[in-house]
């Protein structure tokens, strides 16, 4: 580490530059005593050594607006992440960095639970889709607020702008405003809806309403309850990672590598052989190989993301009058029969779903609760 103060000459008079930097952290300060510069001189290195914020001259006055707008410049920031940026910018972008705390976050973060979602300015009539952002609420038509995983996206993207920031700027990043305030939750509580009655067969019926690729979204909706995948995970997969044994049909797997799936940059995350049901088995072998194209080309190359195959969804589920229901729940539906109707123990279970922590599939066990009885009793038999 190196410290030093620099006496210079200027209209003024004479003036005390002092600066420290040790490890790619460099910081400076101009005063008008040498006692001044000194003091700061001393708390800085102090600071710098165990890795607390430190002040930078031009970093503290600028405001996280133009913090927002020099990362999405500088980076290859998908549009989404920009757009949540640029809205953020919207309510705090003119806060300067030097007024960023904990207790300013703490009351941003309060009010985004309780803020309804912001009306397109420029929008002249409501989507049919989206019921101008409300939702039914005890049967009452109510204005929608922002989702915790909503917040959380935006949590997270603004601790990524700062620390980026903090890093091309040579200042140690402050992280004390986001560890004084940990994230909404992903989810407040689990989503329960399964699909009910006849709504399956009236979904796949709707899919004959579309311009196109009516088969293939009979196909997708089907695999994802079958397979049990993310959405994602689906949309990603090649014809190769298909892995058919015609000889022994119950060995037959969807292969899943690890950068495909959701967690893949958690820690022990691996590739992932998804076995296939007997429904699976058949719905590859007889409506998806025989289309099947080149080993690296995708099964369902036809939407481009997961937001893109949700809008269809929508369109799907609005034409069939199945009311809240997303593409998440196919897998959620997938999960419940598994636990319903197979006895597949827990981790066999998260070996297919690509669940992590075992404490996710804790909501699905009330769902076999005869099944664990029957056993109890057999023990003692």
């Amino acid at each position: 580490m190196t410290a030093k103060i620099e006496a210079r000459e200027g209209k003024g008079g004479i003036s005390f530059r002092a600066k420290v930097r040790k490890g790619g952290v460099s910081t400076s300060r101009t005063f008008k005593t040498q006692a001044e510069a000194k003091k700061w001189l001393t708390v800085t290195e102090a600071k710098v050594i165990t890795g607390a914020p430190i002040d930078t001259g031009k970093a503290r006055k600028t405001t996280l607006g133009q913090i927002f707008n020099e990362y999405i410049a500088a980076n290859s920031v998908p549009k989404k992440k920009s757009d949540s940026l640029l809205r953020i910018a919207v309510e705090i972008g003119k806060v300067p960095l030097d007024n960023f705390n904990t207790r300013g976050l703490g009351l941003y973060l309060e009010q985004k639970m309780s803020q309804p979602v912001l009306q397109q300015p420029t929008k002249k009539k409501d989507h049919p889709l989206y019921k101008a952002n409300k939702v039914v609420v005890d049967g009452q038509l109510q204005v929608k607020t922002y989702a915790p995983a909503t917040i959380r996206h935006l949590y997270y993207h603004l601790r990524t702008a700062l620390a980026w920031h903090s890093k091309v700027n040579d200042y140690v990043f402050n992280s004390k405003p986001f560890d004084d305030n940990p994230p909404p939750a992903a989810w407040e509580s689990p989503r329960e809806r399964r699909i009910e009655g006849d709504e399956l067969e009236r979904m796949l019926a709707a899919c004959d309403q579309m311009y196109v690729n009516k088969q293939h979204l009979k196909d997708i909706i089907n695999f994802q309850i079958y397979s049990c995948m993310r959405i994602g995970e689906t949309l990603l997969m090649k014809w190769k990672d298909l892995r058919i044994d015609l000889e022994e049909p119950h060995g037959s797997y969807v292969f899943v590598p690890k950068e495909n799936q959701k967690s893949r940059h958690k820690k022990g995350i691996e590739n992932r052989e998804v076995s296939m049901r007997p429904e699976l088995y058949k719905l590859a072998t007889d409506n998806l190989l025989p289309r099947a194209g080149k080993p690296d080309e995708r099964v369902f190359p036809f939407w481009e993301s997961s937001n893109v195959f949700g809008h269809r969804f929508k369109v799907i589920c609005k034409n069939a009058n199945v009311e809240d229901f997303r593409t998440h729940d196919l897998r959620h539906e997938g999960i419940s029969d598994l636990f319903e109707n197979t006895n597949l123990t827990d981790i066999e279970i998260s070996k297919i779903s690509g669940h992590l922590e075992m404490n996710t599939l804790q909501r699905y066990a009330k769902l076999r609760p005869k099944k664990t009885g029957a056993k109890l009793w057999a023990s003692y038999a």
